[in-house]
Order: C-alpha cells, then structure tokens, then sequence
C-alpha cells in the first residue's frame, strides 16, 4: 500500500509540464501533499474542483500547478488575462503573493495584484500591459469589470481560483461574488474553470455548488485532518501558588490557574497559537499575561488592530522573536505565520468548525500532527468543550448556511449588469442571475418587484419599462455614486463615544451593534470593568454615569460571540444527565478526556439540586423574587428566538417591559418588580398552542420592536441605495424607518437576515412541538439551584468587574503595554534605511546601516510597500526626527499615542521624560480629550 501511494505521488508531479517540475526541484519539493495528489489530476482533467484541505497543506500549489501547466501547454496565444486568483482577505496576505509570483515568474508568466491600495500608475500599466494572472479581492473585482480596457482583457479568461471559499460561502460577499462571476462569463462568452480552495466546511456539496454555479459538474477533494488531530480538554484546579498570586493580582484564583497552565504550555513548546472568541477577551488575555508573567514574549492579533501592528505580529512569531500569540479569527485564515506547535482555545469555541480550522493551524508540516487542547472556564464551558471535541473527531461540522437570494446584494448586482451593459430585457437578466446558485429559485416575479423598487427610488438605480418589461440605466451621477459606494457588502459598523455626564471625560467608544440592540436610557452595562448607567443619547454620543450595583448589566461585547449550535447544546443536556451521579472514568473513556476533567464534571454536577435541566428538561427556576431563569439546553439562537416570543408574551400579560438575556443554556428573565416562574411557565404553555403560522407572527411582532432588526434594516436600507451611507442608528428615526419600509424589498430582506443570522426559527418550532408532545418536560425549581447561579453569575465573574481602587492602576499598566507593544515605520533621512520597530524592543533611534541619528518614523502604515509608505510619509518623518532628536526614546514611546504629532510635544513639554508613569498619565488624558473633541465634532 505504501508503495503504491508512493508510485501516485510521483505519478502527480510527472503529469505536470517540465519546466514546473524543474521549479519544483528548485524549490525542494519532491512529494506531492494528499490534497495534491487528489487534485491536480481533477484540475489537469478540466474540472471544477473545491479542495478542502487544512491550512499548511498546500492549496494555493494544488490549484496553480496544474493550471500553470495548461497554459504552458498552449492555453496563453495573446495578451489578456488568463487567470484570476481571488482571495477574500481584507489585506492581502503578502506571502501568498510572493508564492504565485515566484511560480508564475519561474515558468515566464506575469502575475500582478489589484487591491484598495494600488496606485494609479500601478492601475495604468496593467490596463496597457495586462498580467496573465491577476490577484484581487471579491470587491475589487466589481470595479475592475467597469473598467473598459480591462474588460476587454478578461476575454481571455481561462481559470478562476477562489481562496478561503468557507469565508464567502456564508455571507452577502460571496453572494455578490457568485454572481458578478455569472456577470463576469456573460461578457466573457463562455464558460470557464473554477478552483475553489477551503479550510473544514459542514456542507461540501453545497459549498462546491455555491462555488461553479447552478447546475454545473464539479468535484470535491476532501482531505480531512480531523482524524489526526490531537484534541485535549483542561480545567486547571487552582493551587496554593495560584491563591497566593490571586490575593496579590486581585484576580480570580481559577483565573491565575488557567493563566499559569497556558504559560507552562507556552515555555514547552516553539510556538503557540492562543485563540479566543472575541476581540476584548483578546485584549483582556494579552493584557494578564503582560501583567503576571511580563517577561513571556507574547502578542495580541485581532482585527481591529492595524493592519501594519497585525503584519508585525505575523512576521515576529514567523522569526521566533514571540513564544506566542493571543488570537481571535483574525489567525484562522491562511496567513503565513510559519510553524506553529500547538493552538490553545481559551474558553470552549462553541462550534466544531472553529475549532477544527484553528487548531488546523498548528503542525504546519504533512508529517507533524495538529495538537489542540481547549482551556475551560465554568462547568457548562467545560461541558461544551467535551462535547465540541468529541464531535470534532466525529467530523460532526456544522452545516454551511449560503444566504438565499439576499435582495440588497440583488439591487447591488443589477446596477453592476446595468453598468456592463445600458439595457436589459427582464426574461434575459433573470436568466443569468439565477444560474448563481444562491438566486438559482428566484422567480421573474421577486426580480421585477426588485427592479421596480429601484425606479421608484431617488436618485434612481434603474428605469423600469413595464411595457415592454426592460430595465435601463439611469442618467445621472447618483446611479455611478452608489455603485462605487457599495462595492462592499461588508457593513459598515459605526463608533458612538462615551461620555461620563458628572465629568465629561470620554469613556471610551461602543460599537453600532451593541448601541442599536440596548442603546436605551436605563440600561446597564459594563465597560472596561466598571458597570454604566445609561443617562442620555445624543447624535453620536451616549452620557453614562457609573453605578455600584452589578447586577443586570449586560456585557459591552455581547454581540461578538460566536452561537452555540442547538445540536451542541442538545448534546450538552445529555451529559449533565450521564454525569448527574454518574462514574467518571466511564465519561472519560467515552469523550476521549483525560479524567481530571470527567472528575471535574462529575463533581460539579453533584452540586446541583434539584431539577436537572438537560436534553429532554426545561427547568423555570424562581432565582430571586424578581428574576426567573429558564433553563434550556437548546443553543445560542434557539435560546435567543423562545426568549423573544417568551418576552413579547410577558409584555403583554404585564403591560410592563421586561429584560430579556440570553445563554446557549438559559434565558433570564428580569423585571423592576416582582415576577413569578408560574408566569412564565404559563407564557411557554400558551407558546406550545400556536402553530407556526402564529408564532412566526409573535416572532415578527417581536422583532420589529427590538434594535437589532431596526439595525439590520438600517444596513440593507443603505446597501439599497434607499438610505443615505452615512445614516446611523441615532441620525434617523428607527421607528419611522422600520414603518416606512414596512411591506418593501427593504424589509423583506432585513427580516429574512435577521431570521437566518441572529435567530433559528425551525428547531425554535421543533422545541415548541416537543413540548406540547411532552417528549419535553417543563418543570419548576422554586428555589435557586447550582446551575442557576453558574449562569447567572457568569455575566459579572466574565466581565471581570474590578474594585475601583485596583482600576486606575490596571488601566495605567494597559496603556503601558499597548505603547511598548506598538509598531513604527523608522526612516533614516541620511541614508534611506527604512524598517519596522517596536517601541519596546528598542533603547535609542539608530540606523542599523549608517550609525546616523537623523531618523524619523511613520506612525500609521496602510500599505506592505514600506519604500512607498516611506516617501508618502517624508514630512511626517521629518517633524518625528527632530521631536526624537529632543527627547530621545521617550518621544518614541510618546508617538506611539493616538495623538496628533504637535499634541505629543505639548505632553512632553508640560511632563517631562523622568517619569514614564505620570507621561503616561499624561498621554491617556490627552487621548481622551483628543478622541472625544474627533467624535463629538
């Protein structure tokens, strides 16, 4: 068997054209990689063919060597475009690149990139001289199709690869690109082939399908790791050294053993990825690590870091200079980070997709095995993550969910046909449209109401002739205007500022999502670890003042959790039910866990007394005289949909508003007064009479109150072209809004996102049903239990709400660490040097090649052409080499501020440089004023 996979690995390579076998000597490769060997035949063959293979293993070779091979063997006659390499990658991944040049350059074709960032005479020579592959982004191919030139160079269009396809398959940017590549072989004529390359998908078929089109032939070459992977759990017991390190750091005990535990993983092995779920709870890790264990070389690499910070991280960890990396999804696409060892998640990941494309990032090498070990939190966290690896080596992914014919993409879409050519009969555009497989069941009728929507609209996106049923291209800039400004459907997410009303000092900032949802007078949060009373909302900021009181605040992050799928949450209850007094060493043997953790559940599900909420039991438990919680092990968006019926209910039984939060395991009710469990019992009974029809209805009546959907329709309105693009949540009345568009294409599609996004309709009316069959059974807890309190107390132990003495000096350490940790670009004026540093690493300004002081830096990178960000940057260079002249490394350190350069001389002036603490006091107050005069502008 050995040898025969032997003699088929060298079989695969010999199909290629000779002067890629000669690169591949050069380049050291002897051995194709499994999905290699898999693919390359299909490819050579003509076939559409979606690769899912994990990271490391070769893709982006197994789709452009064979195709580099057709084309050495006669497939280029004539200048023009060959090949189009799309990546979905906000910011194209600079190894990639070099890896297709190298390739292409070897074997005498030109390869070029097409991005947000290239310049025009870049723009120009490619419109002359057109690369035979060209590298682009989903978006930016919407705009390369207008240009005329181009255009005609796409004629030759042979191949598309399409990259990191799991990225697109889910949301509005893949639909988009599905059908402007139907655009894209309207204009061409033809047919092309279609490489799709993707981590672990739930739905392969599917996905491949979303991939080539409707109805086309394609294959699937599936290489699935998840067989090999090394999956472990952990639920580190605080020791003594733990409790010591807690009364001294003023963290939780349980919390400094999670800590140290990772640390001693870090030190054993090269490198670590260390991943997370959401971007604070990055920022919060990094932050510990600095603050215990200051000399373990670690990084934070999230996406609202800047792009030039996240290439530096990259490039360190790739060098070796950092042991690890703390990481939320930003780590899971193919970015080149070199050999990684071993993925920690830190907290259970919710989902076996994410987990499986994660710890695929470690053992980078064919011969190294993949190793993951999830790090747990609480009892139900640690049940989740038993549950998610065991699946995982199941290969039970979840299903892939490809938005169905999304309107606002539709109305996208039409503009760019209308673009490509004026006017279109309705029966020819309809005809094109649905062979992308996301629209393949749209009717002419759906496509006529879209297009009529567009006439009615001003500026008009499209006329409507209903006579002779064509539709054409508008005159006037406002039609060209919002094409170029919807080339993206990624939404656009605003900034409000947080203003403390007793001071006036600027808190800090909250996303758009968090501020539609519960942007409301009276509402609790909790920000930077203080709980917030909101007070007043204006334009584009909110008055909080800060309160004593905990209890009911709602995490500021609340929105960026990944959901916790029903099936997981289902399987969640069935072993709190085998662990309820069951042996541990029998859980562990059949989780494959090791049994310090089987102990752990066993132990912990002792404590609980009571009725046992599990897989077949809702428990409606009587927490305190005003809260109820009830218990359902039924997943993030199940949990979240019973909820919004369950309140709509309450509302009207009590003519009161009552306070809904959710948990893939529980939802909790609150009022201002006294609530009974009786009552909410009564309200899921009344739920288990309607049928869908009506629940549907309480659903919709439901959601068009809450903020969420008004923020959804906000966004579909916008991408439309029916809202102006600067609109926000607090410039227009989302009330008038959700009324003014109520029975339009623009509140069809919100709704439909909203269903398909936030919540889960169907197995919400699967539950209702097995309720009203008694298959489940809804029971009462008139006192509260064991795992009421882990629910209920996990909102205020996660959001790590900190004594108000410790506060000042934990936000002074922070903005410490986030100012050595910065990246610059230093610029020597005397000789041209250029390169990146990090404040920390560095002791004095010198130029490593003259030994000269006259350097400057650019503080904010927007481009990997760092020659290029050097002359765009030459005077700001010039004012930082004489501010660092003056002060030496302090202003280096001062620089890495968010302040403009003459306000970091003002700080510098008036403090000093003796104290690194009251500079540092200095900057934060300075940012502040500073950010709060930006957004209050």
């Amino acid at each position: 068997m050995v040898n025969l996979i032997n003699l088929l690995s060298s079989v695969v390579f010999h199909l290629l054209h000779p002067l890629l076998r000669e690169a591949l000597k050069d380049r050291g490769i002897s051995e194709p990689t499994e999905p290699q060997r898999m693919a390359i035949p299909e490819i050579l063959a003509g076939n559409n063919v979606l690769v899912i293979a994990p990271t490391g293993s070769g893709k982006t070779e197994t789709a452009m060597l064979p195709i580099l091979s057709k084309m050495l063997e006669g497939g280029v006659e004539k200048p023009g475009i060959y090949v189009l390499y799309i990546t979905p990658l906000r910011a194209l991944n600079r190894d990639l690149l070099d890896r297709i040049r190298w390739w292409g350059e070897r074997v005498g074709f030109r390869v070029d990139v097409r991005h947000g960032d290239t310049d025009k005479a870049d723009r120009q020579r490619q419109s002359k001289t057109p690369p035979h592959i060209l590298i682009t982004t989903p978006e930016m191919l919407q705009a390369i199709m207008t240009g005329r030139r181009l255009l005609e160079h796409l004629r030759e269009l042979r191949w598309v690869v399409v990259d990191e396809v799991h990225e697109l398959a889910e949301d509005k940017r893949g639909v988009q690109l599905s059908v402007a590549l139907e655009r894209l072989r309207y204009h061409v004529g033809r047919d092309f082939q279609i490489v799709g390359l993707s981590a672990t998908v739930g739905s392969p078929v599917e996905v491949a399908k979303f991939l080539v089109g409707d109805g086309r032939p394609f294959k699937v070459v599936l290489v699935s790791f998840a067989r090999y992977m090394k999956l472990d759990v952990a639920r580190p017991k605080p020791d003594e050294e733990d409790h010591k390190i807690a009364e001294v750091s003023g963290l939780f005990p349980d919390v400094v053993a999670r800590l140290r535990y990772i640390k001693r993983l870090v030190e054993e092995n090269r490198s670590t990825l260390v991943f997370v779920n959401t971007r604070s709870m990055a920022e919060l890790l990094g932050f510990r690590f600095s603050q215990l264990f200051n000399d373990l070389p670690i990084a934070v690499h999230h996406s609202s870091l800047s792009k030039m910070v996240r290439i530096s991280v990259e490039e360190r960890l790739k060098k070796g200079e950092l042991k690890a990396v703390v990481a939320t999804s930003s780590l899971e696409l193919g970015i080149d980070i070199g050999h990684v060892d071993l993925v920690v998640q830190y907290i259970s990941p919710h989902q076996v997709t994410r987990l499986l494309q994660r710890v695929g990032r470690s053992g980078h090498r064919l011969t190294s095995v993949p190793r993951g070990v999830v790090v747990g939190e609480d009892i139900n966290d640690v049940i989740e993550a038993v549950v998610v690896v065991k699946r995982a080596r199941s290969g039970l992914v979840e299903p892939t969910q490809i938005p169905r014919k999304p309107y606002d993409v539709l109305v996208n879409q039409v503009v760019a046909f209308l673009m490509l050519k004026p006017r279109w009969r309705l029966e020819e555009l309809h005809q094109v449209i649905k062979r992308a497989y996301p629209y393949r069941d749209l009717t002419i009728e759906e496509l006529r109401r879209v297009v009529k929507f567009m006439n009615d609209l001003y500026p008009r996106l499209a006329f409507y002739y209903e006579d002779s049923d064509v539709v054409a291209r508008p005159r006037g800039r406002g039609f060209y205007r919002y094409f170029y400004e919807t080339l993206s459907m990624i939404p656009d997410e605003r900034q409000y500022a947080v203003v403390n009303e007793k001071t006036g000092e600027l808190v800090g900032t909250l996303d758009e999502s968090f501020v539609a949802e519960y942007g409301n007078v009276g509402v609790k949060f909790i920000f930077r670890g203080r709980p917030w009373l909101i007070t007043g909302i204006e334009e584009r900021s909110i008055k909080v003042v800060e309160v004593s009181d905990p209890t009911g605040a709602i995490p500021s992050w609340i929105g960026e959790e990944i959901p916790v799928p029903y099936e997981v949450a289902q399987e969640v209850g069935l072993l709190r039910r085998r662990a309820q007094g069951g042996d541990h060493r029998a859980i562990a043997e059949e989780y494959g866990v090791n049994e310090d953790v089987a102990r752990y559940i066993v132990e912990e599900m002792s404590k609980h007394r009571g009725p046992l909420p599990d897989d077949k039991t809702v428990v409606i438990e009587q927490f305190r005289e005003n809260v109820v919680i009830v218990h359902a092990a039924f997943g993030t968006q199940v949990n979240r949909t019973l909820g919004k019926l369950v309140g709509e209910l309450l509302i009207k039984a009590l003519e009161k508003p009552v306070g809904i939060h959710q948990d893939p395991y529980g939802i909790i009710i609150q009022s201002a007064e006294p609530l009974a469990a009786e009552l909410v019992g009564e309200q899921l009974r009344r739920l288990a009479t309607l049928d869908v029809r009506e629940i549907a209805e309480l659903l919709k009546s439901a959601l068009v109150k809450s903020g969420s959907f008004k923020r959804r329709i906000l966004h579909v309105a916008k991408k439309m072209g029916a809202v102006d693009k600067d609109a926000d949540v607090y410039s227009v009345s989302m009330s008038k809004l959700v009324e003014a568009f109520s029975g339009t294409v623009v509140f069809d599609e919100a709704l439909r996102e909203t269903l398909e996004r936030d919540l889960d309709l169907e197995h919400t009316v699967d539950v209702i049903q097995r309720m009203r069959n008694g298959e489940i059974a809804v029971v009462y807890s008139a006192s509260p239990t064991y795992l009421g309190e882990v629910l209920y107390e996990k909102l205020s132990h996660r959001l790590e709400i900190i004594p108000p003495e410790r506060l000042k000096r934990l936000v002074l350490d922070s903005t410490k660490a986030r100012l050595l940790n910065y990246t610059m670009l230093a610029v020597c004026q005397d000789c041209g040097w250029h390169g990146l540093v990090r404040v920390g690493e560095v002791t004095e300004l010198v130029c490593p090649r003259c030994g000269g002081v006259n350097v400057g830096v650019v503080r904010v990178v927007r481009s990997d052409n760092l020659e290029r960000e050097a002359k765009r940057g030459a005077e700001e260079v010039r004012r930082t080499a004489e501010l660092l002249r003056r002060y030496g490394w302090v202003g280096l350190y001062a620089l890495a501020s968010r302040l403009p350069i003459e306000a970091v001389e003002e700080v510098l002036n008036s403090v000093g440089t003796s104290d690194l603490n009251k500079l540092t006091e200095a900057l934060q107050e300075a940012e502040r004023e500073y950010l709060k005069q930006r957004l209050l502008e």
